[in-house]
């Protein structure tokens, strides 16, 4: 049976695990430590929040941050990931893991929940059209300032 719900220390070497498996599937690497992610789900001041979706083992994670849009003046939720390992894709994993995100970010007062892929995971967008999402095309930046 699938559960999805907050992650917790508890889960923090499978989920540490999970982690890297999507840096690599998205073609690069992942340099976040046991510590950051105990640290990220212990000390409840760091805005981000971790679910996870489980059974026998942690089949997906998902983590939601929040922001505020000047142009809308609201606040909205940013899905910084959401990943399901290949043993628990086409089961309706990613649907259950997404719906609760869903819930949570309005749940937090959010209207509006925001997210990218890379272009070339069309798996990954046919699933968020499935799930209602509409593509806005933007070039994404970055700038390493440290």
């Amino acid at each position: 049976m699938l559960v999805v719900g907050e992650a917790a220390s508890q889960h923090a070497d499978d989920l540490l695990e999970l982690i890297r498996e999507h840096a690599a599937y998205e073609r690069t690497t992942a340099g976040i430590t046991r510590e950051e992610l105990l640290r990220l789900l212990t000390e409840r001041h760091i805005p981000v929040r971790l679910f996870v979706a489980q059974s026998d083992r942690l089949q997906g994670y998902a983590a939601l941050t929040f922001d505020h849009s000047l142009w809308r003046a609201r606040r909205f939720a940013h899905l910084d990931c959401l990943f399901v390992r290949a043993s628990g894709r086409g089961k309706g994993t990613g649907a259950r893991l997404f719906a609760h995100v869903v819930d949570e970010a309005r749940a937090s007062g959010a209207d509006r929940l925001e997210w990218q892929t890379p272009d070339w995971n069309r798996d990954a967008i046919r699933f968020y059209e499935r799930e209602g999402g509409v593509w806005h095309a933007k070039a994404r930046f970055s700038l390493a300032i440290s």
